[in-house]
């Protein structure tokens, strides 16, 4: 006769069993326990302050990670309420094919309102 913690353990592994049969994991861990860069790749694995961060999340978002460096460096240089209001409004739009368009679409046309509304107020 098993003991209990035989027949839990044994029940355990065999949900276990059925939920890899049933649905494939986003991420093997297996892999990641052995090497970690495996999860991420190479190609961002110097990230460490908060704006390149956040402009590999933007691009990420996007769907445009083909231009995370442009993003890292608006991400840096732009100010954040603009990139905000910019990625709000390329989320939000409706039937886009390329949001990233939208967005940087967005993130120029918020710049020039920026600059005009200094203009007027510097004249005043």
């Amino acid at each position: 006769m098993d003991s209990i913690k035989d027949i839990l353990n044994q029940l355990k592994q065999d949900n276990e069993q059925e939920v890899d049969e049933k649905q494939p994991s986003l991420i093997d861990t297996k892999q990641l326990a052995t090497n970690p860069n495996k999860l991420f790749g190479n190609k961002h694995k110097y990230v460490s302050t908060e704006y390149q961060v956040y402009g590999l999340r933007l691009a990420g978002k996007l769907g445009d990670k083909e231009r995370a460096t442009m993003y890292i460096k608006w991400a840096k240089e732009k100010p954040r309420a603009i990139l905000e209001i910019a990625y709000s409004f390329a989320i939000d739009y409706p039937n886009a094919k390329d949001r990233s368009r939208i967005f940087m679409w967005k993130v120029k046309e918020l710049e020039n309102e920026r600059k005009e509304g200094k203009i007027q107020e510097d004249t005043k």
